[in-house]
This record gives structure tokens, sequence and C-alpha cells, in this order.
């Protein structure tokens, strides 16, 4: 059912890696260098993350003060949000990844002594710092819930602590509300999940059997956005997502096959011995349902790792278990390679650089030829050439790939009908102005096609 073939392989081999990992890490005890990992990852990304409020946001907003394309007005705009993002593509992403590095923090902070507690209690306050400065009621609240249940597993936390530590919590959520106070006057995070998840609703009644193909919500959710509705390529809900992506019966299929083993292993989550592990599932399982949680790298990889401590086997490692996840990080890191090389290249482009961008888009091509971007960016390059016979053979790959493209559709229905052939921009028009209602250019285009048709005088024999 997926529109998008190549998406499909993508999200396929991302979900098989993630199962290999699980696989393969719950036969090995991490305990030995945990400690070591999460406190250098969390050094490393905190340290960061104070660099790029304070010193890397400032040189961005005075070199792009004038906003010279599309790219550098969109980095600014983010950047005088003032919300903190460190290497993750979104604040609330990295949130989440504060959350979990501050509980395995307090973890080793509550089991170290001497200097090292003097090292863990510095590290927490430089994390929660950073915590703040994402900006993210999502992040606090899946911290919050983390660090109860870990604090309660543990049964090692006394009662009367327990007012202390909501209203610190309430503290650190009140600083955030002041920062992003225009936000949550106008409730513009509940607002922008509960339309989403409406959207995702619609798409689950549009194709509730088969859905619309693992990686395809980008591809299929556009035409059911409401022109007064905030856009988004997620359901920012992981279940929801999955249920769009691989129809109803499948979802409930999946889950039937889950729960009996997940079931077998509840009692393990409130054991002692695992609460740090648990709570961290806890708080991936929070931010899977109110983002898309697992269909991000971070959290997916996260989530595979710190559920297999929770259930650990006492089997030993199979030669099939590392070639499987070798192999499939291979694939998935040419991917991103080449998707690299794509983002590149459409920042090249905005900066005119036009033969750089068309070196780039075939260097990403030659890694992932199923990907119908820089296939779109060689059709932009071409159309400013005005070498229309390269703007049909490019498009052609992408309509070949992604048959609902919108600009693609738009591209080819201008060119058709410049050709006199009305029925077949008409054709393309539509399409374009259905996979995109929130674009009133294609609205406009397909209005005016239509039109210039309906004055056309009928052929004889018609």
């Amino acid at each position: 059912m997926s529109e998008a073939r190549g998406l499909f392989f993508s999200r396929l081999a991302f979900f098989s890696l993630l199962l290999a990992l699980f696989a393969l890490c719950r036969r090995v005890p991490l305990e030995r260098i945990l400690a070591p990992i999460s406190g250098g990852i969390a050094l490393i990304l905190f340290t960061y993350g104070i660099i790029q409020k304070f010193l890397i946001f400032p040189m961005i907003l005075e070199q792009l003060a004038a906003g010279p394309s599309f790219y550098a007005h969109a980095l600014r705009v983010r950047v005088a949000s003032g919300r903190i993002f460190s290497i993750f593509p979104l604040p609330t992403l990295y949130a989440m990844v504060c959350g979990l590095l501050l509980i395995f923090i307090i973890h080793f902070l509550y089991l170290s002594r001497g200097v090292a507690r003097l090292f863990w209690g510095g590290l927490f306050i430089l994390g929660a710092f950073n915590l703040v400065l994402t900006q993210s009621f999502g992040g606090i609240l899946f911290f919050t819930v983390g660090v109860l249940f870990y604090l309660f597993t543990l049964r090692k936390f006394s009662a009367r602590l327990l007012a202390p530590l909501l209203m610190l919590l309430a503290l650190v959520l009140f600083l955030v509300t002041a920062l992003r106070f225009s936000d949550a006057r106008e409730l513009t995070p509940a607002r922008l999940r509960f339309a989403n998840w409406a959207q995702a609703g619609r798409l689950i009644a549009q194709s509730p059997l088969l859905g619309v193909g693992l990686g395809n919500y980008e591809t299929s959710i556009t035409p059911l956005v409401r022109p007064d509705e905030p856009p988004s390529i997620y359901a920012h809900n992981f279940f929801l997502q999955m249920a769009a992506e691989t129809g109803v019966p499948m979802f409930l299929l999946l889950a039937g096959l889950c729960l009996p083993w997940l079931k077998a292993n509840l009692p393990r989550f409130v054991k002692p011995e695992n609460a740090l592990f648990a709570a961290a599932c806890v708080l991936l399982l929070f931010f899977n349902l109110f983002d898309v949680g697992n269909y991000f790298f971070a959290a997916g990889i996260s989530f595979a790792v710190v559920f297999s401590q929770v259930a650990r086997s006492e089997a030993r490692i199979r030669p099939f278990h590392v070639v499987a996840v070798s192999l499939l990080a291979v694939v998935l890191l040419l991917q991103a390679t080449a998707a690299g090389r794509q983002r590149a290249g459409d920042v090249a482009l905005h900066r005119n650089e036009a033969q750089r961008a068309e070196n780039l888009y075939r260097a990403s091509l030659k890694l992932d030829p199923f990907s119908y971007r820089p296939w779109l960016g060689l059709a932009q390059i071409a159309w400013e050439k005005n070498d229309i016979a390269a703007v049909e053979a490019h498009l052609a790959h992408v309509l070949r790939i992604h048959p609902g493209q919108a600009f693609a559709n738009y591209r080819v229905s201008q060119i058709a009908q410049r050709r006199g052939a009305y029925l077949t921009a008409l054709a393309h028009a539509r399409r374009a102005a259905l996979a995109n209602k929130r674009n009133s250019e294609y609205q406009r285009w397909h209005d005016h096609i239509q039109g210039n048709l309906a004055q056309q005088p009928a052929l004889s024999g018609n």
C-alpha cells in the first residue's frame, strides 16, 4: 500500500535494527560500562548545549540579520526562540534525552561517594539547566514521571520528600512557562498535539485495513490537513502513527503478539534492581504517547537498549545478532549520508550555488537511488536553466517514486499547459491541489487551468 516504497524499506530497516539491537543487548550486562558512557555523553551534550545557547546562537543572530535565504530565515526563527536542541533536530527530542540522562545521573549520584558524588552532582545541575533551556513542557513531564517511578521503585524514597520534590519540579515548569509565556497562554503545544492526533485519526479512517505503508505517513497526511490546522509530517503519537502506517488489523495483531510477552516480563519493572532501566522505559513510553518517539533514531536506540536490560536473557550472544545489527547499521548509515548530501544540496541551491547543488544531489542519488528529494532539486536547477527536457526527465523520476508529490505535479502541469495539453495539465494540477490544500498557489493554478479548459472550443466528435 506504500506510495513511496523507498520510504517503506527505509523504515523497515530502522525497526529491524531496533529489534536486532534489542536481541543483542539483552544478552549483554551493561552495568559495568553504563557509568562512563552515560557520564561522558551527558558531559559532551550538556556542555555543547550551554555553548549553543550563549555563544553559537548570538553569532547566528548577528550573521543572519537580513535573512538572505529560506534556510537562513528558518534558522534565524528557530535560534531567536532561544530553545536549545544541541545536536538533535528538535528541542523536544533533546529534552527527552536530557531527562533520560538525568535519571541515569541521579542513579549514579545516589550510588557514588566522595569526589565522584561532586562530579555527578555538578553534571546534574548542568543537565537540569539544559532541560530548562529546551523550554519543553513535554520534556519536564517525561522527566517528572520517570524520576518519580525510579524513586518509588527503588524503595529508598521517603514520602515526606515527595512534596519538596514536586515543588522543585513545579518551579522548573513555571520557569519554562515564563520563558514561553505566549505559547503557554495560547495553549499552543496542546493545540498542536490535538490537531496532529485528529489528522492521524482521519488517515486511519481513510485506510483502516491496510494502512498507508511504513514510512509513508509523511506522504499521505498532507491532503488531510485542513487550512486552519498546523501541518506536521508526524502524528505526535507513536501508536497512532504506527496504526496509520500498518493498518488497524496489523497493529492489533502486533499488539496481541507482544502482550503475553510483556505480561510475563512485567514483574521485572517493579524490582528495585531494575529501577533505573524501568524508569527509563517509562520516560520513553510517555515520550511515545506525546510524540512519535521510537520513530526518532535517538529515542528508538535508547528504548531498545534500556528495555533490553529489563528483559535480560541468560542466553549467549549469537553471531547472527552481531551480523544483523552491523548490516542494518551500514544500510542506515549510507541512507543517512545520502540524506545529508541532499540537504546540503538544498542549502547550496538556495544560495544560488547551482553547480555545487547538482553535484551534491547526484552524489546523494549514488548512495540512495530510491529517494525522490534529490530529483526535485535537479528538476529545480534545470527549470532555472530553462532546460524543459531535463525538468521533465527529473520529474518523471520523482513521480515514479512518489506519484502524489505536490510540487512535482505542479511543475508537470505547468509544462503541459505550455504545450497546450490542457487535460494533462488539469490532471496534474488537481493532484497538486489535493496533495497540499494549504498551498494557495496550487489551488489558484488548478482553478486557472480549469477555467482555461472550460473556455476551449469543443473538439469535433466530442
